[in-house]
């Protein structure tokens, strides 16, 4: 169809502004997604921002309700186990393939990232930007993996369960230590050692889901 390139780069780009206010709680659970808004946000008509809610429903991250429109989905806080669950098989196991099919080139941003992580201050940054960023590193690890259908189903589980993260996470102290194992797990995937990425990822998902789901059972305390 002529024009359908650019209609699904504009989707893809409203796709990832909405999901990222959706996902750090810019918009926040039940709140309108205002398509006027937006449209006139991002200088683009209104049809890409439809395509790219029309994805984020089938996500679970917007729910369209009839006559009123498009809306932030709520959080259900009983969902963090099952995703969790998922996310600690499926992402030992992207990290490892990264490590294994990583090709001459594809080292220049996990590098990139490795000096952010080593240069991150944590007087200067907030949470959010902490879940952003160790979102971005998951991302990254899941498209170097090299399948189109893991990255797909763990992108989807990333998101809903950084969304939890994010909610039972405001108002506490920072989470920099768990960024921080993310340095352990890129330069295993530079030097494409695969067995070790696997278990640090591993450890990585386990130790960050089992903090938050202390804070919500009351079992871990807050941190000084």
């Amino acid at each position: 169809m002529p024009g359908g390139g650019i209609i699904e780069s504009l989707a893809d780009v409203a796709y990832k502004v909405i999901a990222d206010r959706i996902i750090t709680l810019e918009i926040r659970p039940n709140e309108p997604v205002n398509e006027s808004q937006l449209s006139k946000e991002m200088q683009m008509g209104r049809t890409p921002i439809r395509e790219a809610l029309r994805r984020l429903e089938g996500e679970y991250l917007v729910v369209t309700r009839p006559r009123k429109g498009s809306f932030a989905a709520p959080v259900d806080l009983t969902d963090l186990s099952e995703v969790s669950q998922i996310r600690q098989i499926l992402e030992p196991v992207a990290a490892g393939m990264a490590a294994e099919n990583l090709r001459p080139g594809q080292d220049e941003e996990l590098r990139r990232y490795l000096v952010l992580l080593e240069s991150l201050d944590s007087r200067s940054v907030d949470q959010n930007e902490l879940m952003r960023f160790d979102l971005a590193v998951h991302r990254l690890i899941y498209g170097l993996a090299g399948s189109r259908h893991l990255e797909d189903t763990l992108l989807r589980y990333a998101h809903l369960s950084t969304r939890i993260w994010t909610l039972v996470l405001e108002r506490r102290p920072l989470v920099t230590e768990h960024v921080l194992e993310l340095g352990a797990i890129i330069d295993s995937i530079l030097a494409k050692d695969a067995e070790r990425a696997r278990l640090l990822m591993g450890e990585h998902v386990r130790n960050f889901n089992n903090y938050v789901t202390g804070i919500v059972s009351g079992a871990t305390p807050p941190r000084p």
